[in-house]
């Protein structure tokens, strides 16, 4: 774990989480110290990273370099490998901000609970159903869509983006969204 100072409770937390799947690139970009660096410029007080099965990664990342840009400032960044479900909850309710894989459970997590949340898709997977669930849920303006390349502009961008509300019946608009990607795919794939 590194660390700038304790948690406090009026922390400004930042989540990244990459779900059960390994996403390295998500994990590697958001520990880039210049990217902590423009977390902190917003205000942000501390990053908590799940990073799934991969620890020796998140430790690898957590280097000399970061470790400094850290002392400046008065950031804290601490890391948990994949949570059962209350954890993540619990996770996704004490942040202001969420970064994440684009996987439905978590971003219908971060809606019933408000959260802002900028969604990177994994492009590496197969049949990648992520990026059509991403694609349709930022053009309702639930979510802000990017890559790991355009990470930087769209942490820029939520801080003045206007996010819209999910309503709290929209559970069944959010599976018909991710069923109609769904059937997408299925008719897009060659047998």
């Amino acid at each position: 774990m590194a660390s700038g100072t304790p948690e406090r409770a009026s922390d400004r937390k930042v989540l990244v989480t990459v779900g059960t799947t390994a996403f390295d690139g998500l994990i590697e970009a958001v520990v880039r110290p210049s990217v902590v660096d423009l977390l902190r410029s917003q205000g942000y007080t501390s990053i908590r990273v799940q990073y799934g099965t991969d620890i020796d990664l998140y430790k690898s990342l957590c280097n000399a370099d970061l470790e400094t840009a850290l002392a400046k400032s008065d950031m804290s960044i601490s890391g948990f490998a994949y949570a059962d479900g209350q954890t993540i909850t619990n996770e996704i309710k004490s942040a202001e901000l969420v970064i994440s894989h684009a996987g439905s459970g978590t971003i219908l997590e971060c809606l019933r609970y408000q959260k802002r949340i900028i969604v990177v898709p994994n492009q590496s997977l197969m049949e990648n159903h992520q990026v059509e669930l991403a694609n349709e849920m930022a053009k309702l303006e639930y979510v802000i869509n990017s890559s790991l390349a355009d990470l930087t502009s769209a942490i820029e961008l939520s801080t003045n983006f206007q996010y819209k509300h999910f309503p709290r019946t929209g559970r069944k608009v959010f599976t018909e969204i991710v069923e109609e990607e769904l059937v997408k795919a299925d008719k897009d794939r060659i047998y």
